[in-house]
């Protein structure tokens, strides 16, 4: 069977069948269930381990948002994790185990096996693994050690219509996952942690259980390298301004209305560059034909799949602005990696964005049309409109987010209702 006829048909009905086969009410009572009659857990101690789970980004670093996020607390946690061994692990053959990531694992490796005073982190997106291990990690869970995970949006859940039904799907049955066995959710922004809280509570009974919290999210500047060549083909000798766009490519980002932004500037004039930084998404195969076929792919308009963290770097340096379009987002790092860059940002009104107005990103109207984005595309390069993002207060950098994120879990002690 191809994979175009499991994402076009198989994946809907499974969708489809399984939302009427386990309704939500189902999920909920099952989750209360195998949460009771769980013990209380003492203090962590210097004795402690934690086990960090890196299974996806260990498959493939696909260098998207969510794995600089996991790859730069991982790095912190490791680095500033004081007596306590941080251990990477990856879902392989059936069960959890212990990885030597970032390096390449040459063999099985050892099975996690918690203690009652470990902790499991769910750092990385890893939707299939948790539901497979689910059994074993809540036979560790009942024999005292900790269960987290990090939750970076609920945009499946809340506007399936961006993605496939296969990522849909899967997040509804990760999500149900989760609540079976979790001690506590850390979430990358506030309005993530409200959001979790009230489907928790709505859809599986869930009030005062799980933990629901916010870390802040780190930044770092990038160590930056030459910028690629096509990027500086595209502006170099022509005084030529760049605009900055990344992000997958995916229907929330908005791409589309980018683009359609870009060929009313071009029209009018205007010789900006446009480069996407992003790899290829779901439900984009016509966008992505279009911006490969188009007349000024490889001159004003580039796109670049994947980039390490230097080469990005060096993108944001350079960059007149950064342009979000998404239409929602869990956090929004780019803000940062742009504010840390000097790099001005325009970005759509949401309020997940909002959340970043001290920081002096202007903003375009929620619903703008191609020509009303435009204006605001070229208010933005006028020489003199806009000062480049500055730190306008102290931001947290990635070591402040792991302590955050170690803090979370050791000051959580209650028993589970039983």
């Amino acid at each position: 069977m191809s994979r175009h006829l499991r994402d076009a048909v198989i994946w809907p009905l499974i969708h489809r069948v399984s939302s009427i086969v386990t309704p939500w009410g189902l999920t909920a009572a099952r989750v209360r269930r195998l949460r009771r009659s769980v013990r209380q857990r003492g203090a962590m101690t210097s004795a402690t381990r934690i086990f960090v789970d890196v299974t996806m980004i260990a498959r493939h670093d696909a260098k998207t948002g969510i794995q600089r996020v996991v790859r730069s607390v991982f790095d912190a946690m490791r680095d500033g994790g004081g007596d306590h061994m941080v251990r990477p692990v990856r879902f392989t053959a059936g069960r959890f185990r212990v990885s030597v990531w970032p390096d390449k694992d040459e063999g099985l490796g050892e099975v996690m096996d918690l203690r009652s005073d470990d902790v499991f982190l769910g750092l990385d997106l890893s939707f299939d693994p948790i539901r497979r291990a689910k059994r074993d990690l809540l036979r560790q869970r009942r024999a005292g050690a900790r269960i987290w995970f990090v939750v970076y949006d609920l945009l499946p859940l809340r506007v399936p219509e961006f993605f496939s039904a296969k990522v849909a799907a899967r997040f509804r049955w990760w999500l149900g996952a989760t609540a079976e066995i979790a001690d506590g959710y850390a979430c990358i922004s506030s309005t993530t942690a409200d959001e979790l809280a009230l489907t928790l509570r709505e859809r599986l009974g869930l009030v005062d259980e799980p933990v629901v919290a916010t870390i802040p999210m780190g930044f770092g500047r990038f160590p930056q390298a030459s910028v690629d060549d096509r990027v500086a083909r595209a502006v170099a000798g022509r005084d030529r301004a760049m605009v900055l766009a990344v992000g997958t490519i995916e229907p929330r980002k908005g791409y589309d209305e980018v683009l359609d932004a870009f060929e009313v500037l071009w029209a009018d004039g205007c010789d900006a560059a446009l480069t996407i930084v992003g790899s290829p998404g779901w439900k984009t195969d016509a966008l992505q034909s279009r911006i490969c076929k188009h007349r000024e792919y490889g001159d004003r308009l580039i796109w670049e799949r994947a980039l390490d963290d230097s080469r990005l770097g060096s993108l944001y340096a350079s960059a007149q602005m950064l342009l979000l379009s998404s239409h929602g987002e869990g956090f929004g790092l780019p803000i940062l990696e742009a504010v840390a860059h000097g790099c001005p940002v325009l970005a759509r009104d949401i309020p997940i964005f909002q959340a970043s107005r001290h920081l002096g990103i202007r903003y375009f109207a929620r619903d703008a049309d191609a020509r009303q984005l435009a204006d605001a595309i070229a208010t933005m390069l006028r020489p003199g409109q806009v000062q480049a993002a500055g730190l306008t207060q102290a931001l947290p950098d990635w070591r402040d987010t792991a302590a955050a994120l170690l803090a979370l879990i050791a000051a959580d002690t209650k028993a589970w209702p039983s």
